[in-house]
């Protein structure tokens, strides 16, 4: 074993990186890296390029890049690379590190043969520790604070809603159609978070953008003014975006509808995007809508469901994206957005899940729909039969994932209040008592 790198420091909070190569049985050549976090600070933001080339200047280099999860005080993170076409004619890794929100980078060389581990101490300079200590924590190592659970109400049909808005206090109560209850809910709980929607109307991507806004806007202006409960205003539900192209249009009509929300006293929330979209392209064209929301108070929102668990999906990658075993395909794939687009951009925007829950239409080689469905006896092969219990346990799981990311105001989950049967699969009304019980704990 060699180590290089930096001079040894009196500091006492350093980084190391470890390289070990070598050629297995088949001729393919592995590197592996190890980075093993030494400070006092979780290392959020952490983006390493290995750009490994031959002696000849004219051939082409192979690149790889990682960016790790949070790596917190302590902990180590690996990553290996393979090269089945073995390793090149006396090549040599360059490996660049940085903090991935800029301000701080360090190029290493590694000119070691095959069969050879190398280790780097990086101590912590000023600067790093500076960016460190003014560095937002995405994602606490603990759940902290009250419960982040609320509930989505499609009309106030029974008085257990109410009673459990007096008991539990929800973190979050999203209303459609149905609004003027909403009075009543911050009467008896002020700091629950109100957001109100109208039914979908007409959601296609065509035409002017802020024209679009404009109207709809216009369209339902007296429901606005009729209720000044409503903390934040949702416009479309769960658009259907099909390209950075439409969602670089449907952000233009966020932003625009946001501007004219403020003008008139409003604030709105953005998005409200179907669970398991947008893509990580789409997203990144969605961002002048969340910095024109960022400007005017407004908020993020978005839908996340999974089954036949609500912990299936996590660890899972979006495409384009380094998988991180924090966060997910369905349900927390906003920790995607905010890791490594929104921190990186620094458009940090306040988000509310606004609806949340066991949803089988992420299985659609299945005809089930709510919660209700998987407790059936009859399921299909290989669907786990669940309970009541495993469900509130769920919720708890989730909500304790919540307590854990500081910009996430809350989640609302769906549904009470059906009026017409049509989720029915979904209701959650009698289960309100025993929610506010498990609220109650987190207090």
């Amino acid at each position: 074993m060699g180590s290089a790198g930096l001079p040894v420091s009196p500091v006492d909070d350093y980084l190391v990186l470890q390289a070990t190569s070598w050629i297995d049985r088949t001729g393919a050549y592995s590197y592996l890296l190890t980075l093993i976090n030494l400070s006092s600070w979780d290392m959020d933001s952490l983006y390493l390029l290995d750009r490994y080339f031959p002696a000849d200047p004219d051939a082409p280099e192979i690149n790889h890049e990682w960016q790790p999860s949070t790596l917190p005080p302590g902990r180590a993170a690996s990553y290996i690379m393979t090269f089945p076409d073995g390793p090149l004619d006396a090549g040599c890794h360059q490996i660049e590190l940085a903090l991935s929100d800029g301000g701080w980078g360090s190029i290493l060389m590694d000119c070691e043969p095959p069969g050879s581990t190398l280790t780097w101490r990086l101590p912590m300079t000023d600067e790093m520790i500076s960016l460190l200590e003014e560095a937002p924590v995405l994602t606490l190592p603990e759940p902290e604070g009250p419960s982040k659970l609320g509930l989505h109400v499609t009309g106030n049909r029974s008085p257990m809603i109410m009673d459990f808005v007096r008991e539990a206090r929800p973190a979050v109560v999203v209303a459609v159609g149905d609004l003027g209850w909403l009075a009543d809910v911050k009467d008896e709980s002020p700091d629950t978070v109100s957001i109100g929607r109208m039914p979908e109307g007409d959601q296609s991507i065509e035409g002017d953008a802020r024209a679009r806004a404009r109207a709809f806007v216009n369209e339902h202006l007296p429901i606005y003014q009729a209720n000044p409960a409503v903390d934040y205003w949702l416009g479309w539900n769960e658009p259907v975006i099909a390209g950075p192209a439409e969602m670089a249009w449907y952000a233009e009509f966020e932003a625009e509808r946001t501007r004219l929300m403020d003008e008139m006293g409003f604030k709105v929330a953005v998005g409200n995007f179907s669970t398991g979209t947008p893509e990580a392209d789409e997203f990144e064209a969605f961002l002048p809508a969340i910095e024109v929301a960022l400007e005017h108070d407004g908020i993020l929102s978005l839908h996340e469901y999974s089954a036949p668990t609500m912990r299936d999906g996590v660890g899972m990658a979006v495409p384009g994206m380094e998988e991180d075993s924090e966060a997910g395909a369905l349900l927390f794939r906003y920790r995607y957005w905010y890791r490594y687009i929104l921190a990186e951009h620094d458009l940090l925007i306040p988000l509310i899940i606004t609806e949340t829950g066991i949803d089988g239409g992420v299985l659609p080689e299945h005809d089930l729909l709510g919660w209700r469905d998987f407790t059936e006896e009859d399921l299909p092969d290989g669907l786990p039969h669940q309970t009541v219990d495993d469900y509130l346990e769920q919720l708890a799981w989730y909500d304790d994932e919540l307590r854990r990311d500081p910009h996430v105001i809350g989640c609302a989950i769906f549904n009470a209040g059906d009026i017409d049967g049509k989720w029915a699969s979904f209701d959650v009304t009698d289960l309100l008592p025993d929610l506010a019980h498990m609220m109650s704990l987190d207090e």
